[in-house]
């Protein structure tokens, strides 16, 4: 009986999958079309707040995040050049507002050029707020436009459109960042949520204009819109904080997953920037990474910073962060981050016993990331920041030939030098992203400038020659963590309890990657671009069968 319950069930999924096949093989024959929309200055909260119906038509058949990765900085030129490039501005050079110069197009050329590359035939047009898109990276384009209204690019657009032989087309809309900079990026702000819900009404209104084409039947639309970046409440550039580089991506077509991606879901992917969850593994095995220490500048540094980004899981007591010392006294030497109640604190003791500890006032157990960061100067003072603000700072007392060094040969992340510490046991649950230590004392300003920067050993940095560690976390598998800061410091994943996701689900440089796919153009591994490509998988279990 079992068996024929089995096979009935069987048959089932395989007449399912063969309708997915048939549906699959008629998308593939109706011809490939794209309408890239690139919103500047829209906040990721803008969307769940105004009403647009015509954004939340494209929500309903679209892989999506409202709080996907800009990029830094946040400047609509370096959001532009990110999403049509498909590499972040490491690469490709633009790091000023209004601005494409030290720009490195050559080497990484728009997604424009790369189709007309490969399919010289496809009919591009471009119609943009600021001209210098055009004549800098869409170029190739066979349609050139710009506009100084919002109303006048929807207006050429829905004519271009209608054109039978259009096969991409690019719109630039900028009233929702002009608006913000006036007014600030605020949902209680009347013009700002306007502006944005005059954009839905253009973004239905190209909807309405693709369906309405007599060729639409034998057409396989993708539409993907995205907002070069947020802003401040008040308007003013900061170019690196959370509300500016957090942005809205929805990718929409019928080769898309249909879904809202949440990275703490999702699985690690290649070249993305990915974080390292350590849990509390049931059999009581400790999880955690050591880094050897033994005869490098980190051993018993009498000047440093160390900063990461945490998002702290669900703990006890006081375990270790990171640390290199024996925690089981806090006089002993060398130093530990840890928890202190729902906050954080750092101990650190020379080899005299003679101990300070000094923390944050904040909590940081409250299901968000944050920054921690904690600048040393042995003779002068510890100042201990959280987010880039100053939590607080003490002088310190030491004397020059005081010893900082820990008898023991590591620093630890989510344990401390011994490795085996048991407060909180078995270890500190939570996420950890790029861990960076610099034996050197940076500024309050520079730790802001450069919190949210990913590849921080290839930028401007001014304390570059003081990076000593650089964990970027971003491993796919394997237990080795790579240190990026050159000093070959690299450390050691131990122990059962560890996952491995993205940071943020979506991110602009994901956007030329997909533009690429939907037109079935491949896409060369020398390119280096960083985007991944959401298409549809199968499902292998479409019944539970008994």
């Amino acid at each position: 009986m079992k068996k024929k319950h089995a096979f009935k069930y069987f048959k089932r999924a395989l007449a399912v999958l063969l309708l997915i096949g048939h549906s699959a093989m008629a998308q593939t024959n109706k011809t490939k079309k794209i309408l890239v929309i690139g919103v500047d200055g829209v906040i990721h909260t803008a969307f769940g707040y105004a009403t647009t119906p015509g954004i939340d038509q494209l929500v309903n058949n679209a892989s999506y995040s409202m709080n996907g990765y800009g990029g830094v900085p946040a400047y609509a030129s370096t959001g532009w050049a990110t999403l049509l490039t498909g590499v972040s501005a490491e690469k490709h050079g633009v790091t000023l507002k209004n601005s494409f110069s030290s720009h490195a197009f050559d080497r990484y050329p728009s997604v424009v050029s790369r189709i007309k590359s490969a399919s010289p035939g496809t009919v591009i047009t471009s119609v943009v707020r600021n001209a210098a898109l055009n004549a800098m990276l869409n170029h190739e384009a066979d349609h050139l436009f710009h506009y100084s209204s919002d109303e006048a690019v929807y207006t050429q657009s829905s004519e271009l459109l209608k054109q039978a032989d259009i096969g991409v087309a690019f719109i630039q809309f900028s009233s929702p960042a002009e608006v913000g900079e006036s007014v600030g990026y605020q949902l209680r702000e009347a013009r700002y949520v306007q502006a944005i819900q005059q954009v839905d009404q253009y973004v239905a209104g190209l909807q309405a204009a693709i369906q309405a084409r007599e060729t639409y039947a034998n057409e396989d639309w993708a539409i993907l819109l995205v907002s070069t970046h947020g802003g401040t409440e008040s308007g003013i550039h900061l170019n690196s904080s959370e509300e500016e580089i957090n942005v809205p991506l929805i990718f929409s077509g019928s080769g898309i997953d249909n879904r809202e991606l949440i990275a703490t879901s999702m699985a690690a992917r290649e070249n993305t920037d990915n974080t390292l969850t350590f849990r509390k593994a049931a059999s009581g095995d400790r999880t955690y990474v050591r880094i050897p220490i033994n005869g490098t500048a980190l051993q018993g540094m009498d000047r440093f910073t160390m900063e990461l980004w945490v998002k702290a899981g669900v703990n006890s007591s006081d375990p270790s962060i990171m640390g290199d010392k024996n925690w089981d006294s806090g006089g002993n030497p060398g130093f530990t981050i840890c928890r202190a109640g729902s906050s954080w604190k750092i101990n650190f003791a020379n080899h005299k016993r003679e101990r300070y500890d000094i923390g944050s006032s904040r909590s940081i157990e409250d299901g968000n990331w944050h920054h921690l960061a904690v600048t040393f100067d042995k003779t002068r003072e510890c100042v201990v920041y959280q987010d880039g603000e100053i939590m607080e700072r003490s002088a310190l007392t030491y004397k020059p030939e005081d010893d900082m060094t820990s008898p023991y040969p590591y620093i630890c992340l989510a344990q401390e030098g011994t490795e085996r510490y048991g407060g909180g046991a078995p270890n500190w649950a939570g996420s950890v992203n790029e861990v960076r230590i610099w034996t050197d004392v940076l500024d309050q300003q520079t730790l802001k400038n450069y919190m949210h920067l990913r590849h921080v050993e290839t930028s401007s940095h001014p304390h570059l020659a003081s990076l000593n560690l650089y964990l970027k976390l971003d491993e796919v598998r394997g237990n080795q963590v790579r240190d990026f800061s050159g000093r070959g410091n690299h450390g050691e994943l131990v122990g059962p309890a560890s996952e491995r996701n993205p940071y943020y689900p979506i991110g602009l440089t994901d956007v030329a990657v997909n533009v690429l796919s939907h037109l079935g153009l491949p896409v060369n591994g020398s390119w280096g671009l960083e985007g991944n490509p959401m298409r549809s998988n199968v499902p292998y279990r479409l019944f539970k069968v008994n």
